[in-house]
């Protein structure tokens, strides 16, 4: 990158080392209420970044969701029970925290911004309270239009923006070529290279129009995988051929407009047979910058995720990552972990295994990024309430319509639907996972918009995984009804639902109607004929999928991908 930021340089040759250690940190904060730890992590740690998590009180352990083993340690030790929720926060109200947040870093000796990234595909990271929520990247595509990329971006970095957030970790360019991936999954645009890369190039127009610096991920591609890189250390075993020809497709399509890439927690034989991507120069330096040609900012995963901490330690795997040619570190866990890390990366440059000027390269394409998006400027005050921005005519007609065009009926076999609107029948839904709990999306989404229609429905709510209470309750309310409507929603480290629904499938007297989010067998039994797809669980999406169920409307989505259940 030519730094021809006369300004920027001039930063930072005032910074210390320091200074230009924390430059290239992004550090968490969990929750909406900012605790004193978080002021340090500005003040006397200097970070580039916050990275927001605001679904959840308190950052997490990573906990393998087979064996219920702790595989990384990276919860903090604030005194929280588990099952207490995070405390609500309206958008303008968080809004004001990310404003004290932001002045306090204004106040620092340079002045120097942060950016406030957050993990956003669309669906429940989406929760700051009554935020539009919009479907998954496969939904998008589901919609048949390019052109719905880009509106659904741009409304989404709206939002983001008016409540002060400014880098948003998306869009996914992996191609999911494996429909068991645990991780992936409808976060990816398509199975098809060619479609991810028309999708996301209309979303990278949206974001930029709306003011984010976005992040492509995650490179060099995890779609062919079926492990989650949050518990385990996966192998992508494709050939190098296919790789370039198929998952960095693209990346090559589009390295000249992302302003920033993240790096895959995989091993790419093709590339590198020993080390995680994360920390491998063949891949981050010969591959992205030499081989590719990206001059953007490249940005790490969250370094406490097990695939890469159980391997290298989280504190060393983010010097090792910055030694390898990333820029920016992502390391969420609100523990110790930051002073080591901190610590760990001061170690490397005094040892010289990461020069000072490339560390000053590091900072410039940092600081050259958000002086672009204008966070030197104006980085966090916007001219409207986040609530005349989030309920604006513009952005509420973009997450209905993508509702709409991402909903369908994907099988029908025994012509089930439309539903009586007089019937009785029995709505089976699970807890949602990360949601405000408001008038706008909360538990029973679904039955309350089916209740509208039908008042002789009755509801039965579980939890997101049934447990053994919750299937003998369905035993038990099943055996009333002749009509069963079912959510089967599946959400990365869940475990799925497949013996209640083979249950429900058996009961040859009942009518069984499936609702999910996914297209992929883990959550469609071959057996299931009847269908209702939506790439969501979002009001909108559930609005139209209740109107969908009694023949109010005709959702407008297509197949999204080459594969098909059963083939």
């Amino acid at each position: 990158m030519e730094q021809n930021n006369t300004y920027i340089k001039t930063l930072i040759g005032k910074m210390t080392l320091e200074e230009k250690v924390g430059a290239v940190l992004s550090l968490g904060f969990t929750g909406t209420i900012a605790l004193p730890h978080i002021y340090d992590y500005i003040t006397k740690y200097h970070c580039g970044g916050l990275r927001l998590s605001a679904n959840s009180r308190t950052f997490g352990n990573y906990v393998d969701p087979h064996t219920g083993k702790v595989i990384v340690h990276a919860k903090g030790d604030f005194g929280f029970r588990d099952e207490v929720l995070m405390p609500y926060c309206a958008p303008s109200q968080y809004r004001e925290t990310l404003q004290e947040l932001q002045n306090t870093a204004r106040g620092r000796r340079l002045g120097l911004p942060l950016h406030f990234c957050f993990d956003q595909e669309n669906n429940s990271d989406f929760n700051y309270g009554g935020m539009n929520i919009f479907p998954f990247p496969m939904g998008i595509r589901a919609s048949g239009d390019p052109h719905m990329a880009y509106e659904v971006a741009k409304a989404a970095a709206m939002q983001a923006r008016a409540i002060g957030i400014n880098w948003i970790h998306s869009p996914v360019l992996d191609v999911n070529t494996n429909p068991k991936n645990p991780e992936i999954g409808i976060r990816a645009y398509s199975d098809d290279p060619e479609e991810v890369a028309a999708y996301a190039a209309e979303a990278l127009r949206g974001f930029r129009e709306g003011g984010v610096i976005a992040t492509g991920k995650h490179f060099p591609g995890r779609g062919d995988s079926a492990e989650d890189a949050h518990f385990k250390l996966p192998v992508i075993d494709v050939d190098k051929d296919t790789m370039l020809n198929r998952e960095l497709l693209p990346y090559r399509r589009l390295a000249k407009v992302l302003p920033s890439i993240m790096i895959a927690h995989s091993i790419f034989p093709a590339f590198d047979p020993d080390e995680v991507a994360t920390v491998s120069k063949k891949i981050v330096t010969g591959l992205l910058r030499d081989t590719i040609g990206f001059e953007g900012v490249i940005t790490t995963d969250s370094m406490t995720m097990g695939a890469l901490a159980l391997r290298y330690g989280v504190a060393n795997a983010c010097a090792m990552a910055l030694e390898a040619g990333a820029d920016l570190v992502l390391m969420k866990a609100e523990t110790s972990l930051v002073d080591e890390t901190f610590s760990a990366i001061l170690q490397f440059v005094e040892e010289g295994r990461i020069s000072e000027p490339e560390l000053d390269e590091k900072v410039y394409r940092v600081l050259q990024t958000k002086y672009e998006y204008g966070l030197f400027n104006d980085p966090v005050v916007h001219s409207k309430t986040p609530e005349e921005v989030i309920h604006s005519p513009e952005l509420r007609s973009v997450a209905k319509g993508a509702a709409l065009k991402s909903t369908l009926i994907a099988r029908d076999r025994q012509s089930l639907l439309p539903l009586g609107k007089e019937e009785k029948l029995l709505v089976i839904e699970q807890l949602p996972l990360y949601i405000p709990n408001d008038r706008y999306w909360h538990p029973g989404q679904l039955y309350y918009d089916i209740a509208r229609i039908n008042r002789n429905a009755d509801y039965l709510e579980v939890k997101y995984t049934h447990d053994e209470a919750d299937r003998e309750r369905i035993h038990q309310k099943a055996a009333l009804y002749d009509t069963i409507v079912v959510t089967n929603f599946y959400n990365r480290g869940t475990a799925l639902n497949q013996d209640t629904i083979d249950y429900l499938l058996s009961l040859s007297d009942k009518r069984i109607v499936l609702v999910t989010n996914t297209p992929y067998e883990m959550t469609i039994p071959p057996a299931c004929g009847t269908v209702v797809l939506t790439f969501s669980a979002g009001p909108d999406s559930m609005q139209v999928v209740a109107d969908t169920l009694f023949g109010n409307t005709l959702p407008q989505g297509e197949w999204p991908i080459l594969y098909h259940p059963g083939e």
